[in-house]
C-alpha cells in the first residue's frame, strides 16, 4: 500500500470583528501590505457574491489561507 502525502496550506479562522487589515496585522506583522497579500492568496474572499458588512470584513467561518497556493 502506498500513501500519498498532500501538503496543506496553513490557515486561520478570523476572530469576531476582524477585517482583512486586522487579521493581516496579527498574522503578517512584517508585511506593510498584508491585507492585499492575504486577499491575493484568498480570492474566494475577493470574489464573494454578496457584501459582508464593512469593506474588508470577514466572517468567523471564513477560511483565510496564510500562504499562497502550491505551484
Amino acid at each position: 500500500m502506498t500513501r500519498s502525502t498532500v501538503e496543506t496550506r496553513p490557515y486561520v479562522f478570523p476572530e469576531p470583528g476582524d477585517t482583512l487589515a486586522t487579521l493581516a496585522a496579527r498574522v503578517l506583522p512584517d508585511d506593510p501590505d498584508g491585507a492585499n497579500t492575504l486577499l491575493s492568496w484568498n480570492l474566494h474572499l475577493a470574489l464573494r457574491p454578496f457584501p459582508v458588512g464593512e469593506p474588508g470584513e470577514v466572517l468567523c467561518t471564513d477560511i483565510v489561507y496564510l500562504a499562497p497556493p502550491p505551484a
